[in-house]
């Protein structure tokens, strides 16, 4: 079949050339961007595990937009009498300004990654499921250069997070001691079969063959809680996205139990509603930083910034199901992957294991995810939502396009809190400032932030936060920085044409393909 022309923006260069495998195939949109998210279940394993979530956003051309919730899952509780578990302990990690979660077999919970994708792949994909794994299996038989935001992730956390479960310990520590550097030789052997089981069987071998009695018997063994039961009773969930009408474009964001999207369009509906300067002037810093502030006091309950529309803010940030999450989603273990194809079709896909549990499934070269033991997806306290309720997320996966013209993209970012701020300032750029993609994506950016019951900017360089007087904390940074998220971002520009960008604040690759 001839190759499809497509624009490809991930994580790695690695699910890029997977996707790019997919296009000349003759794959559309879902096709690749599935292909490209199990390809970085293991170029990524710490960002896009098979033990971890995904969310999937999809439109074909000339219909709706539907998300596929792969979020992860309260497994099957014990008695709240018995709810103290011995399987977890606490690792305090030095990362940002330091951070305590919870690590171990009973801080994983039930993962939906794999299901979403395949759910993706069946209700949107074109080609054989075995070409869409064949190219993680290939990967994952030979050795390839340890990631950039891996090995900076291994270099703070891997010892008090990875490094005490000897599974684990072999698969990122290869000598026994050291976590593994970036662009060291880094393979992971027992992938092969389990993807290879994934190719024959589908997601079921997760959630109800082999590989599901491995997981849950690792878990269960060692504390934690995940049952043979709750894998196969796992089911993603089709979502109709939250619909906002920004600038000339429509978008699509994610929906609740999510909070990623509801933040992302109550943040750009207050920039609008100030209404926006169009140039990068004092203006707009001031305008970005107060839009962030009220978005921090909205989650917050209170309602002291006038520029939020308040009826939308209450159908949004106000609901009982968004109230109450921490202001602050702090996971770094994110990745995000965007495709946009010739005829239209768009895909905008976001994984996550939070910040891993320090579980790997021995046999099987899974890294599980630790969403029971992060206080910020659990801000009314460890277990206290319902055994099959999903845990909250920041993952915000958007599309927009032009009602009458072929303009379009898809956009997301890694970034945990920052995913809102990132993903927001890149679109006010595109929609309302009119910077072409590429622009949009570099333009330096500010995130606000509470410590300590005091504002804090962080930004970087090319914005003067001096302008923002002295009611601000100001945190200026020496350069474009990680910090501030990794947009991937592909579309059909105004001239017609595919355009894909890959953030260079932290590894990733883009590509346009051409038929």
């Amino acid at each position: 079949m001839p190759t499809t022309p497509a624009a490809i923006a991930t994580g790695s260069p690695e699910s890029t050339s997977a996707g790019e495998r997919i296009a000349h195939l003759g794959g559309n949109a879902a096709d690749i961007a599935v292909a490209a998210a199990l390809t970085a279940t293991v170029s990524e394993i710490l960002f896009a595990s098979l033990g971890g979530a995904a969310f999937v956003m999809c439109k074909k051309a000339g219909q709706s937009a539907e998300l596929i919730d792969g979020g992860d899952v309260m497994p099957t509780l014990p008695p709240i009498e018995s709810r103290d578990p011995k399987g977890w302990f606490t690792a305090k990690i030095a990362y940002g300004d330091g951070i305590e979660i919870r690590g171990g077999h009973a801080a994983v919970g039930v993962p939906g990654a794999l299901a979403a994708l395949e759910l993706a792949w069946k209700r949107h994909g074109s080609l054989p499921w075995g070409e869409i794994v064949a190219p993680a299996i290939e990967l994952s038989r030979r050795t390839y250069p340890a990631g950039k935001t891996m090995a900076a992730w291994l270099a703070v956390s891997g010892h008090v997070l990875f490094y005490p479960q000897p599974a684990s310990r072999a698969c990122f520590f290869p000598d026994g001691e050291s976590p593994v550097a970036e662009g060291a030789p880094f393979t992971r052997p027992e992938m092969p079969e389990t993807l290879e089981q994934i190719a024959r069987e589908g997601a079921s071998a997760l959630y109800q063959g082999d590989l599901a009695v491995a997981f849950s018997k690792e878990i269960l063994t060692h504390g934690g809680f995940v049952t043979l039961e709750d894998l196969r009773k796992y089911e993603p969930v089709i979502r109709s996205p939250l619909s906002l009408k920004s600038g000339e474009f429509s978008m699509a964001l994610n929906p609740p139990p999510s909070v990623g999207g509801s933040a992302l369009a109550t943040l750009v509906r207050a920039a609008e509603h100030a209404p926006w300067p169009k140039e990068n002037t004092a203006d707009q810093i001031s305008l970005l930083a107060r839009c962030q502030r009220g978005l921090v006091e909205l989650r917050q309950g209170k309602k002291t910034f006038s520029g939020f529309d308040p009826s939308f803010a209450a159908e949004l940030l106000e609901r009982r199901d968004l109230a109450e999450p921490h202001t602050s989603l702090k996971s770094p273990s994110t990745t995000h992957i965007s495709v946009t194809t010739a005829d239209g079709d768009s895909v905008s896909l976001t994984m996550s294991m939070g910040y891993g549990s320090g579980v790997t499934i021995p046999g099987t070269g899974i890294a599980c995810n630790n969403s029971l033991g992060e206080p910020e997806l659990n801000p009314r306290g460890f277990f206290t939502i319902a055994s099959g309720d999903r845990l909250i997320s920041n993952m915000a996966p958007t599309l927009a396009w032009h009602p009458t013209d072929k303009r379009m993209l898809a956009i997301g970012s890694p970034g945990a809190e920052r995913i809102t701020t990132a993903i927001g300032q890149t679109w006010l750029n595109v929609a309302l400032t009119g910077l072409s993609f590429e622009e949009a994506v570099a333009a330096p950016r500010l995130h606000v932030e509470m410590v300590k019951d005091r504002f804090k900017v962080l930004y970087e360089p090319g914005l003067d936060g001096s302008v923002l007087g002295a009611k601000w904390e100001l945190r200026p940074f020496d350069e474009k920085h990680m910090y501030f998220g990794a947009v991937k971002l592909t579309g059909i520009d105004s001239s017609g044409k595919l355009q894909a960008v890959a953030d260079p604040r932290r590894h990733g690759e883009a590509i346009v393909t051409e038929r």
